[in-house]
């Protein structure tokens, strides 16, 4: 009856042993499963690496590739036992993970170049054919040149009522160009008159006034031979009655003009057109 409960009693340790070291497996994991998963990545990681610089030796024939990882050290130290139950991780074992690391672009001449090209575009070849240069304006070969002379000054000579004159008057014309006729533009004080009798001067007309002198247009006497010249003497006469010192007066001026049919063209030398004579009075 004794050997029979010493029996039963063995039976109960090793059930209850066996009870307690089931129960420290739920409740204290094997110290080396965190060293076997660390180790399983490592060599998955490896895995993975070689594949890949494979394939990229394959495509595009890259004579560099990532080198292999070293295996993992041998004499890696086990954490210490976690006292609470560990943390869900993932198992990589079914497959291998993805490469975290970029995967370096292949080099050679498939990769395009980003920096753009300095060389200059070709020139194009010049032509020889030489600019045309603008046609100049031609000079006009034909052009008018009148002028007018007389002497600078003129005395006149005392009569009853007035003083008297004769004023010597040559035109010429120097130019390439004729004219139906030629005007004369006289101003005179407003003492003076003059006559163009005998001159085959047309007539003249009033323009106007100031409180010195007048002006009147005098039509021509006709063209005058080109490189010619005509001579006129006109008449003049001061309205002031002799006696007194002697006196000066200003402003007698004759000007002469081409008009063709109408028009005025402009003079090749305008500055001898017009001549100035002043009128002298004697002392009485």
């Amino acid at each position: 009856m004794e050997q029979r409960n010493e029996r039963a009693d063995r039976l109960a340790a090793a059930f209850e042993e066996l009870s307690a070291a089931g129960f420290r497996q739920v409740v204290e994991p094997d110290p080396d499963v965190p060293r076997r998963r660390a180790y399983r990545r490592l060599r998955n990681r490896v895995v993975s690496s070689g594949i890949a610089a494979a394939v990229l030796v394959a495509v595009g024939g890259v004579s560099l590739v990532r080198p292999v990882a070293a295996p993992p050290p041998t004499d890696v130290i086990a954490p210490s036992p976690a006292t609470d139950l560990p943390s869900f991780q993932p198992d990589t074992s079914a497959g291998p993970p993805v490469s975290e690391s970029p995967t370096s672009v292949p080099s050679g001449s498939s990769t395009p170049s980003a920096t753009p090209s300095t060389s200059l575009p070709a020139e194009r070849p010049t032509s020889s054919r030489p600019t045309p240069k603008p046609t100049p304006t031609p000079t006009p070969t034909r052009y008018v040149d009148l002028s007018i002379s007389a002497p600078r000054s003129l005395t006149l000579e005392p009569s009853d009522t007035a003083y008297t004159g004769t004023l010597d008057v040559t035109m010429g014309n120097a130019a390439t160009r004729s004219y139906d006729a030629g005007d004369l533009i006289v101003v005179l004080p407003l003492e003076a008159t003059i006559s163009l009798k005998g001159t085959n001067i047309g007539g003249c007309f009033h323009q106007g006034q100031t409180d010195d002198v007048k002006t009147m247009t005098c039509t021509g006497d006709g063209p005058i031979p080109l490189g010619g010249t005509r001579s006129y003497q006109i008449a003049v006469t001061v309205n002031i009655a002799p006696g007194g010192p002697a006196r000066t007066l200003t402003g007698f001026a004759l000007t002469v003009r081409a008009n063709v049919s109408g028009k005025f063209p402009p003079d090749r030398s305008p500055d001898d057109n017009t001549t100035r004579i002043d009128l002298k009075l004697p002392a009485s």
